[in-house]
């Protein structure tokens, strides 16, 4: 069997306890922690093939992206001679021609690898993805997972299925996940597992919907929406089902513990209500909401309704620490009221939270015995002494993904000494620029 110690200043276990272990070590026996502990007592314990020693960091759960576009990094830069307005028009002028329906599989690939790479590097140990591209199916989604497969890093993937171009795609999309599923799902040994994806109430018929839905109860996987990111959704459910789009949901059956609602800016209180009833999930993004103009998600008001939410990049900068921070500043400049979002709520939003969020919180998110070994080292460069007490804050307010130094996922080492491992960062990036530069000719 396998074996590895992993040391450091602190360990932060994220555990129910919110542990901050001085002089502590992890104990790795192939995939799974096997205990927890002080580096002194762990060392006398337990035997190691190898150790991992970041003398002056914290060893940490690795990061969970809640809600990716992988593909989105090919987007970065695109020339755009008018910018749009509006949500409805950053859809309907620019994303949806531009990117999603003009994709490949060969920039899907491109993109996947790269955007794999920016995760790792910056911290990242899983993510949810979803590939919005309606004429690279079938077989998108494994294109996406044969470049994260390559790359070590877990992943969560799903394809939106949406009829805005036609029915027939839209089940093209479904087809799509379910096969996915069937495929990956249930295999113990994997770092990839499916997910069903629908798009939105506006792309998507009621009919659709329900039976997208009876097919996640008879393959439980759960489903990935986005959710009221934009006025547009909510202005349309008013006005073509006189309800509000979380009614709606609930009217034909749609919700339930396993939904994962990414967004959800617009959403009202009564919405709200709604979806803690139901045990929903939420996922947000504080930067890219703003990228878009959709506007500030009532977070706070989330999590005093008691809503499980995690945090995620929207594929629109894969750092994780730049989110945390945004999550962690937004909502007090918006609300002006400094004491909401406190760092030790954030961190939890982008690791336990996420891993509930993307139901993964049997097997990832903290550092416990008999969880799966995914975790990070994290070297603390400050220019302040970092304490136990402040750990965390300095993590989330002022932490960045190049303080990343290693990463653990399943129990082996993906970058250790900010190196990637399973492949050349060199050939990664040429191969997605030449992708970009090919997309951005459509």
């Amino acid at each position: 069997m396998k074996s590895l110690l992993v040391k450091g200043k602190y360990v932060l276990t994220m555990d129910e306890k919110h542990r901050v272990i001085s002089n502590g070590a992890v104990v790795i026996e192939n995939s799974k922690i096997l205990d927890v502990g002080s580096s002194k007592e762990m060392e006398s314990s337990y035997g190691a093939d190898e150790v991992v020693d970041v003398r002056d960091g914290v060893v940490m759960p690795g990061l969970i992206n809640s809600h990716n576009h992988m593909y989105g990094i090919l987007s970065h830069g695109i020339p755009i001679t008018n910018a749009p307005s509006d949500f409805m028009g950053f859809l309907e002028d620019y994303w949806w021609p531009r990117v999603e329906n003009a994709l490949n599989k060969e920039e899907i690939f491109a993109a996947a690898m790269m955007s794999s790479v920016e995760m790792i590097k910056s911290g990242t140990t899983c993510f949810a993805d979803i590939l919005e591209a309606p004429n690279a199916i079938p077989g998108g989604l494994d294109t996406e997972a044969k470049a994260v497969k390559q790359l070590g890093i877990r992943s969560v993937l799903s394809f939106e299925a949406t009829e805005r171009i036609s029915q027939e795609n839209g089940w093209k999309g479904v087809d799509e996940n379910l096969n996915f599923i069937k495929k990956w799902n249930g295999r113990s040994d994997s770092l990839i597992r499916g997910m069903f994806c629908t798009h939105t109430t506006f792309t998507c018929r009621a009919e659709f919907l329900k039976k997208v839905r009876e097919l996640t109860n008879k393959h439980p996987a759960g489903i990935h929406i986005h959710l009221e990111e934009g006025a547009y959704e909510t202005n349309y459910c008013l006005k073509n089902y006189g309800k509000l789009p979380v009614e709606f949901y609930e009217e034909i059956g749609f919700l339930g513990p396993d939904l994962l609602a990414s967004q959800c800016v617009h959403t009202k209180p009564k919405e709200t209500e709604i979806l803690r009833k139901h045990g929903v999930k939420v996922a947000h993004m504080p930067i890219s909401n703003c990228e878009v103009g959709g506007g500030i998600a009532p977070v706070p008001s989330f999590l005093k309704e008691g809503l499980t939410v995690g945090l995620g990049t929207d594929g629109y900068i894969q750092d994780m620490f730049e989110v945390m921070r945004a999550a962690f500043l937004i909502h007090k400049g918006n609300l002006q009221d400094a004491s909401v979002m406190p760092a030790d709520t954030v961190i939890r939003m982008a690791t336990i939270d996420s891993a509930k969020a993307i139901g993964l919180e049997k097997s990832i998110g903290s550092i416990a015995p008999g969880k799966k070994a995914d975790l990070i080292t994290v070297d603390l460069k400050a220019p302040t002494p970092v304490t136990p007490e402040n750990l965390i804050s300095h993590l989330v307010v002022f932490g960045d993904g190049n303080l990343v130094k290693d990463v653990i996922v399943d129990g082996e080492l993906v970058m250790n000494d900010r190196k990637i491992l399973a492949a050349d960062e060199t050939d990664i990036r040429k191969r997605c620029v030449n992708a970009a530069k090919d997309l951005w000719k459509t």
